[in-house]
């Protein structure tokens, strides 16, 4: 793997603390998350590798609970242009707010938003994810050579749902697109700053041009509804765009991500997808253990101080922010009995692969869906394996969402 620095000790010379993020672009998550939860303080300082920025890191799942659920640490405040970060760019298109939720609120929809992602929105769209889960994975029934698990089942699941459930009829070659300009602007490193910035641009411009036309396509999605809801604020063209943009890399890098790294974790205890295939009651289980033990981000979720606060007896200061790791936390040993072991019938505390707090993923329930559909197909195949040792399977670099670069399978 090539890096910035080395890996193995990411350390600013002049400070000797630790630079983030940590490199870790595969499942196996960097030892110095164990490390900084047994020896470190609850809130450790690092520096941002790609701004210099200093930061606090949480790798601990009782003190990320106290700053995730404190309103006094605000996301938005931490998404604002200028605030410190670990991110190489600001994670928008120069000129745009980069807060579709914020845009949503202020006219109106957040209540659309919500229930447009509620449990009856799913229902909906519940036995389509998954009678199109077991249409693809039927495709491979019959192949009796190596087929990848990512291009030909798990990405074109998470991009049609994306498509029918969020963002409307999206063409083959638009929706690829829109792939890769997702691809090139959500990475620590791989790309320019310049290329970054340009990705955002051309996805926002996209937008501007095409999003109006989505949400008047047929179809029952969420940016048909926030567009179209009447007795509400009207959405510009220039908000829609930036609402449309939400709603792709909320719902494609992350579950496409998830679903391919899910997967591996799966095939990777045979055991367990034997006791789905026999019981398939144990499948709600199996999703959420997925969540717990599959990493996702390779950095960490935001929060600024929007005045001085006293988390462990370390005291935060009003402009500093504070990363929370979701996947240390997760597998945090104070929380989780053998947390680095896949157990269906795990029991503890509640994980953190939505987040908590205010910020809780309000796409949960989609996830949650799409996953399940995923587990269920993979337990009515048991045959199905990895054609490689899960050491051998090749990472994309530097991307923010975990994701392989191919899931070499067969039966």
């Amino acid at each position: 793997m090539t890096t910035a620095h080395d890996p193995a000790v990411p350390a600013d010379l002049a400070s000797g603390t630790l630079t983030y993020p940590f490199h870790d672009w595969s499942q196996q998550l960097s030892p110095h998350y164990a490390r900084l939860r047994e020896t470190g303080p609850p809130l450790c300082p690092v520096v941002a590798e790609y701004t210099g920025d200093r930061l606090w890191l949480v790798t601990r799942y009782a003190t990320a609970v106290q700053v995730l659920e404190d309103p006094r640490l605000s996301s938005a405040d931490a998404m604002a242009s200028g605030s410190p970060r670990q991110e190489p760019v600001e994670l928008r298109a120069p000129g745009t707010r980069g807060n579709g939720v914020a845009l949503l609120k202020e006219a109106g929809l957040r209540a659309v938003f919500a229930d447009g992602l509620g449990p009856r929105a799913v229902r909906r769209h519940h036995e389509w994810i998954r009678e199109r889960a077991d249409t693809l994975m039927h495709e491979l029934v019959q192949r009796r050579d190596t087929f990848d698990l990512a291009r030909e089942f798990a990405l074109p699941l998470a991009r049609e749902t994306a498509s029918r459930f969020l963002l409307g009829p999206l063409g083959a070659d638009e929706g690829e697109q829109l792939i890769r300009w997702a691809d090139l602007s959500l990475r620590f490193c791989g790309a320019t700053a310049e290329q970054m910035v340009a990705a955002f641009t051309d996805m926002h411009q996209y937008f501007l041009t095409h999003a109006r036309r989505l949400a008047d396509a047929p179809g029952e999605h969420l940016l048909k509804t926030v567009a179209t809801t009447t007795g509400a604020g009207r959405l510009s063209d220039a908000d829609l765009a930036e609402v449309a943009e939400l709603f792709l890399v909320a719902g494609y890098p992350t579950s496409s991500g998830f679903l391919c790294g899910a997967l591996i974790t799966l095939l990777r205890h045979p055991e367990a997808v034997m006791a789905l295939h026999r019981d398939p009651a144990l499948v709600p289980a199996a999703v959420e253990e997925l969540l717990r033990h599959t990493p996702l981000s390779t950095g960490a979720a935001r929060r600024r101080a929007t005045e001085d606060v006293q988390v462990d007896g370390m005291t935060i200061k009003a402009g500093d922010v504070v990363l929370v790791s979701m996947e240390a936390v997760n597998h945090d040993p104070e929380a989780f009995e053998e947390p680095d072991a896949f157990l269906l019938g795990r029991q503890g505390p509640a994980h953190f692969g939505f987040g908590r707090g205010l910020h809780f993923c309000p796409g949960n329930r989609l996830a949650r869906c799409l996953i399940d559909a995923m587990v269920r197909t993979v337990a009515r195949h048991p045959g199905l394996r990895l054609a490689v040792e899960p050491e051998e399977i090749r990472w994309h670099e530097g991307l923010f969402f975990r994701r392989p670069q191919t899931i070499p399978a067969s039966w």
